[in-house]
């Protein structure tokens, strides 16, 4: 458990009110510019998907799957923040990074997988590789939550989102050999590691820090790690790597457009000679259709995020209860600053998580009717036409998902002040029982 740092900014925390919490009470432990897009949240029309003339949705709720809840924390702790499929598993991320609120700091968290051929959860080991400290074999990650998973030059690993009870002068990772984890803890100041990436033959890594918005370089695979540099933005976070142009960038904290404080700040470029520089950033072209309503939070970030036919799909939203994202948009962004919204068939949906297979492209989604929430998935071949595939209808949203084999997976969540005893469950949907089949 940490104390938070205060966010310097003192004028955001007074006009934005909840802005303050997001970056005060933070834990610090610890993938050429277009003219301004319209502000509004309906004008977007350049950005409106086109629909098919033939409607080929399906309603799969009778036929959906309960595979179990292997996870035995409270039900926001649970979240299923992400579903990674590796050779023929499907991992499970969940916990809780937060140090306030419902199920705060709810390390440590067991690796745990859904075997397709088995159809079994199954546990599986951590070692740690720390020179000089003995060896030891657990059944879970020291850290208070699970993020993500990252697939990186053919191996899985996870970033330390967050250490469980260590202390800050260092951050971890997390690398699957054969069967077993090796727990690295190496990253120089790493408090948070919110991302990895390989570009160029190195890792780089994505830090929160008790300074500024840090990227880490490593030359030998993880062995060992330098610093790179730090994004000139808000906060103390870097939170995403992803590629475009075939270049490298790290974000951090990025403001919607709004006429208070502007919606310019920078982001980290890297290039294919491992040169860095700052590129100035706008909101309202890198986060388009989004703007600044008084009262909520100001500091939006890009989440999850996939390449695609040479375009980034990404998801962006507010930042809450610490480093968690509430989705806003789905966007597809062809070059730094130059993005467009997607809207979907169903206007309403709000994206949870994004895939790409071989020629195609999908986003979860979810809207909430009434006491329950209608779960869509939809693909695309363009990232213009997108065609709802099946939708079913639970107590509860899905937070994220993954394919195997043609078959769906998803990983149910919850927000914290709307807890569902759901949350932590893992569905399947069946490849015979998708009326239009996406493979």
């Amino acid at each position: 458990m940490q104390s938070g740092t205060k966010w310097t900014a003192l004028i955001l925390s007074v006009v934005a009110g909840v802005g303050g919490m997001i970056i005060g009470n933070a834990k610090l432990k610890n993938n050429s510019p277009t003219s301004v897009q319209p502000r509004g949240e309906r004008a977007v029309t350049n950005a409106i998907s086109r629909t098919t003339d033939v409607v080929m949705s399906t309603d799969v709720t009778a036929v959906v799957e309960p595979l179990g809840k292997p996870f035995k924390k409270a039900p926001y702790a649970n979240n299923v923040w992400d579903l990674q499929l590796y050779r023929g598993k499907i991992y499970m991320g969940h916990g809780n990074s937060s140090n306030e609120g419902v199920a705060p700091n709810a390390g440590p968290i067991p690796i745990i997988y859904y075997d397709t051929i088995s159809s079994t959860f199954q546990t599986q080991t951590v070692s740690s590789s720390n020179p000089g400290i003995l060896p030891t074999t657990k059944m879970f990650v020291d850290e208070e939550q699970i993020d993500i998973y990252k697939v990186l030059d053919g191996k899985l690993f996870i970033p330390g989102n967050d250490s469980d009870g260590e202390s800050w002068g260092l951050g971890n990772f997390y690398r699957l050999d054969g069967e077993i984890w090796t727990k690295y803890r190496n990253l120089p100041l790493g408090v948070h590691v919110y991302d990895l990436a390989s570009y160029r033959g190195k890792l780089f890594a994505a830090l929160g820090t008790e300074d500024k918005p840090t990227v880490l370089i490593s030359h030998d695979q993880g062995e060992s790690w330098q610093h790179y540099g730090t994004i000139n933005t808000y906060g103390y976070r870097a939170y995403t790597l992803f590629q475009i142009g075939g270049k490298l960038y790290a974000s951090g904290m990025m403001y919607p457009a709004n006429n208070i404080w502007g919606d310019r700040t920078y982001i980290l470029e890297i290039n294919t000679n491992l040169q860095k520089r700052d590129v100035v950033i706008y909101g309202s072209r890198m986060l388009p259709g989004l703007t600044y309503q008084l009262g909520t939070t100001p500091y939006n970030r890009i989440g999850k995020n996939v390449n695609f036919d040479n375009k980034l799909l990404y998801i962006a939203g507010q930042v809450f209860n610490d480093g968690q994202l509430t989705p806003r948009s789905l966007n597809v962004m062809t070059a730094i600053n130059q993005a467009r919204r997607v809207i979907l068939p169903d206007t309403a949906a709000l994206p949870t998580d994004v895939l790409a297979r071989e020629g195609k492209a999908y986003v979860l989604t979810y809207t909430r009717q009434n006491l329950n929430y209608i779960n869509r998935v939809y693909e695309t071949t363009d990232l213009v036409t997108w065609t709802e595939i099946l939708s079913f209808e639970q107590d509860t949203y899905a937070r994220s998902f993954e394919e195997s084999e043609g078959d769906f997976y998803f990983g149910l969540g919850t927000d914290p002040d709307v807890l569902s005893a759901s949350s932590g469950k893992l569905l399947r949907v069946r490849r015979d029982n998708i009326a239009i089949n996406s493979n």
